[in-house]
């Protein structure tokens, strides 16, 4: 049962990746804007979300600014009327008595707390409410405008990365145009290399290559083949004649292939972008085999065909390939 489950999953996996082995640069850009543009739309809604929830907040700072100022309006008008007061019993010769309040002579505490209760009976309640209530807006306010900066930033945030986007879809838009003008131009079948010896060059033209034989390459690795550079697509033919023994990938190669020549030299191929003829061809020298591309670690270089070359056959020790590119393409 765990096999079978496997060898499904495994067959699951191989259908979704062959789709991406054959998607060509229209095809990426095209896959890249669909996916700009659901996450643009995505950005879209929650910028309106923010800006929904500042407006919220901004109305209840307003609110919140209005009922503290009549909390504090109400205040200083309770305090001015008790002044009022107190200077009505000072003209009415009340000092004396408002004098008593101020001894500190505990025998007249009674009289004292009496004539405070004269004083402040009808504003007592109404200053103690109106503090209450200044005290708790100014709370109130202090949590709010908080909210309110919150949710400014976090619409800013939303707005910053709604023009990002939109920068990057109006970029991928413009790509995907100008790749589909290409495609639309009249397509052109090189035509296979000439056999030199019964040996044939690997890339139709335009292409290129240097010889960059143990080179340093990432994790103390030295290149071991030669890159040739060409258009994505471009046409990959056999070096010479022979049998396709085996395609298959890996991270770093991508999609490989491996011609087991008559010759008795083994020759591999990297980065493909997908196969043209299936394992166990057998194949003349200038045959096509398979299609230039950028697969495994090469996603992030131009496309190119990684080129080795093994004498002794499959496991062998490779040689450095570039004079073998050389002599066949030029």
């Amino acid at each position: 049962m765990r096999r079978l489950v496997l060898g499904t999953t495994l067959l699951a996996l191989a259908a979704v990746a062959v789709p991406a082995a054959h998607a060509g640069p229209l095809a990426d850009a095209r896959t890249r804007e669909r996916a700009l543009r659901a996450e643009l739309q995505r950005a879209t809604a929650e910028l309106q979300d923010t800006e929904a929830r500042l407006a919220e907040a901004e109305d209840r700072l307003t609110f919140d600014r209005g009922q503290l100022l009549v909390a504090r309006r109400q205040l200083a008008t309770t305090r001015t009327a008790v002044a009022g007061q107190v200077a009505a019993m000072y003209r009415s010769g009340g000092l004396m008595v408002a004098s008593a309040l101020l001894e500190r002579d505990p025998e007249g505490v009674p009289d004292r707390i009496e004539l405070a209760t004269v004083l402040v009976s009808r504003q007592a309640q109404t200053i103690e409410d109106a503090q209450v209530a200044e005290s708790s807006y100014q709370a109130t306010l202090g949590r709010v405008t908080e909210s309110y900066e919150h949710a400014k930033a976090l619409r800013d945030r939303a707005g910053r990365a709604v023009r990002r986007l939109e920068a990057s879809l109006e970029e991928a838009q413009a790509l995907q145009t100008r790749l589909a003008r290409l495609e639309r131009r009249p397509a052109q079948t090189p035509a296979a290399p000439a056999s030199r010896g019964g040996i044939a060059c690997i890339l139709a033209r335009p292409y290129s290559y240097v010889d960059t034989w143990g080179a340093a390459r990432s994790s103390g690795r030295t290149h071991q083949g030669t890159d040739v550079m060409a258009p994505y697509g471009a046409q990959v033919y056999a070096y010479t004649a022979g049998v396709v023994s085996r395609e298959s990938t890996s991270t770093s190669g991508g999609l490989q292939l491996y011609l087991q020549g008559d010759d008795g030299v083994e020759y591999f191929y990297a980065h493909l972008s997908r196969y043209a003829v299936p394992a166990g061809t057998r194949v003349r020298a200038g045959q096509l085999v398979a299609y230039n591309g950028q697969s495994g670690n090469a996603q992030y270089t131009a496309p190119h065909v990684h080129f080795e070359v093994h004498p002794g056959g499959p496991g062998s020790t490779p040689v450095n390939p570039f004079p073998y590119v050389q002599r066949a393409c030029g």
